[in-house]
């Protein structure tokens, strides 16, 4: 099957409510207030974050899970089918924890790193990729330190022992990549995380047409990329009644911060679509496969 085929079978799927994990509390479930933003956060410039020209760095680098701290004490390496990722950029760590996406914030003191809050959907998922992401979010809250040595990044804990291990990935392109949004512009001035039981994705063809779902309907359109400036638009959707009022705003929303992109940018396994003022309108990461 191809990874747009794969896509379409995750557009018209919904996604089950975003909930917040506590990364103090080890990131148990509680419940996300629909469209609230992850929180912020000021990433302090670290030494290792900037160690020369050509080296690999935490930030901007899209990251792909090779091990992780399982339920016995030791590292287990992640299985074949199974695909976990991160990137860290500005303040925020966005990626897929092995069935659902997440966002949240961190900040970073020279080799010191802590992650904040972080939302995440709500899927279920077969179970190698449910006890991964378990695994996995346990982990994220435990996280104290990181080391890059070489294309490998680990997360340790306070204790020093290794909890995350992960190599740099390539990074996807625009194009050819199913993208799945973890923060859309509200119109008043924030970036807010996707409604509960809704899921915003967008696929970039190579031919210039967009397609994807806003939510509640799928939608169609155009757009041109040039170096770093796009333009998108028009663009048309089905009329179908969305489930909510939440839910149908956030697809308003979604819209109309589409017509406002005036440019992108890719970082690590994030895509990022702003105005021309710089206020970020969609924040996506990559869809799982």
């Amino acid at each position: 099957m191809s990874r747009h085929a794969s896509a379409a079978r995750r557009i018209a799927r919904r996604a089950a409510p975003y909930v917040a994990l506590s990364a103090a509390a080890a990131l148990a479930l509680a419940a996300c207030t629909s469209g609230a933003a992850s929180p912020s956060a000021k990433a302090v410039a670290s030494p290792s974050a900037n160690p020369g020209a050509g080296a690999t760095t935490l930030e901007g680098t899209a990251w792909q899970l090779t091990d992780y701290l399982g339920p016995q004490g030791t590292t287990v390496p992640v299985p074949p089918a199974v695909a976990a990722t991160a990137t860290f950029t500005a303040g925020t760590v966005a990626g897929n924890a092995g069935c659902n996406t997440y966002r949240g914030a961190y900040t970073l003191d020279g080799d010191k790193i802590t992650i904040g809050q972080v939302a995440m959907t709500a899927m279920a998922c077969p179970e190698p990729q449910m006890v991964l992401e378990k695994a996995y979010t346990t982990a994220l809250g435990a996280v104290a330190t990181y080391s890059i040595s070489g294309t490998t990044l680990e997360l340790k804990t306070a204790e020093g022992k290794v909890g995350l291990r992960y190599a740099a990935a390539t990074p996807p392109s625009l194009t050819k990549t199913s993208w799945v949004a973890v923060g859309i512009n509200n119109g008043k001035g924030g970036v807010g995380g996707v409604v509960a039981g809704s899921e915003v994705t967008a696929i970039f063809g190579d031919d210039g047409t967009l397609t994807g779902n806003g939510g509640c309907n799928t939608y169609h359109g155009t757009y041109t990329a040039d170096g770093a400036v796009m333009k998108i638009g028009p663009v048309a959707s089905t009329k179908m009644a969305c489930a909510d009022e939440a839910t149908s705003q956030q697809e308003t929303n979604y819209f109309a911060a589409l017509e406002k992109v005036t440019n992108y940018a890719l970082k690590g396994d994030r895509l990022e679509l702003r105005a021309a003022d710089g206020s970020l309108q969609v924040d996506y990461t990559v869809a799982a496969p």
